[in-house]
């Protein structure tokens, strides 16, 4: 029943954020009002681990791309609302415990196993932007922006291992300490500093670069039968977004 749930969930959210992408330029006052952008991005996560049963978080190599519409809000062409859909890949190893079936389970900090965590995300972004030049008359600006991600735990996968022996290996219920609507669904707060490449009479093209940081506002953790309990983990990420809009 819970996996339908979260079936439903991930299905209205995708359906949402591609009709809105779809929507035509409203409220469209020109060629330059509104764009549509894609993205990628490699991620630097910064992991701390809310728990006493796990040491030595260290992130692993990480990744995104997204699609978003943007709209111009005033005249000039220099305030942005965009919302958009983004699959964000991210991952941590530590240190911890590994209990063995019928085993007694002893917290004696020797944390003696290697834990290899991904986290497949998909994220609804929903950002304000302002660009120091109007778009309108200048080839290319610099720009902030700051948003609110909503997140969607769509899937996790672990390894667990001690000395190079593989223990454990598989995929894992990743749930939000705090959840919002769903035990899967939480958000980041964002902010962005970029460089944009405006449309010209001769190019509906533009480029962007962007450094961008989120943070994570609620712990993420699993439990299996093999794990300590407790093993909460929250994060912030900075990457370096590149795209194309349209």
């Amino acid at each position: 029943m819970q996996n339908k749930t979260h079936r439903v969930y991930l299905l209205i959210f995708t359906l949402f954020v591609s009709v809105t992408i779809a929507l035509p330029n409203f409220p469209g006052r020109g060629s330059r009002d509104s764009y549509t952008r894609f993205g990628i991005a490699p991620v630097i996560g910064f992991y701390s681990l809310k728990t006493p049963h796990a040491i030595s978080a260290k992130p692993r190599m990480s990744f995104s791309a997204f699609v978003k519409k943007e709209w111009s809000m005033d005249h000039r062409n220099q305030t942005f609302l965009s919302i958009g859909l983004e699959y964000f890949l991210h991952g941590v190893n530590f240190k911890s415990y590994y209990f063995n079936q019928d085993t007694l389970q002893l917290y004696d900090k020797s944390f003696g196993y290697n834990y290899h965590l991904y986290i497949h995300e998909l994220n609804l972004p929903i950002q304000a932007k302002y660009t120091f030049n109007s778009t309108t008359n200048s080839l290319s600006t610099p720009y902030i922006s700051i948003g609110y991600h909503l997140r969607y735990l769509a899937a996790a996968s672990l390894k667990v291992d001690q000395d190079g022996v593989i223990q454990k290996s598989g995929y894992v219920d990743m749930k939000f300490k705090n959840p919002f609507l769903s035990s899967k669904i939480n958000s980041f707060v964002g902010i962005n500093f970029g460089f944009q490449s405006n449309k010209t009479r001769n190019s509906s093209t533009t480029f962007f670069v962007e450094l961008s940081y989120r943070y994570g506002f609620s712990p993420y953790y699993f439990q299996e039968n093999y794990s300590a309990s407790s093993l909460y983990i929250n994060s912030s990420h900075l990457s370096l977004n590149i795209g194309v809009g349209f």
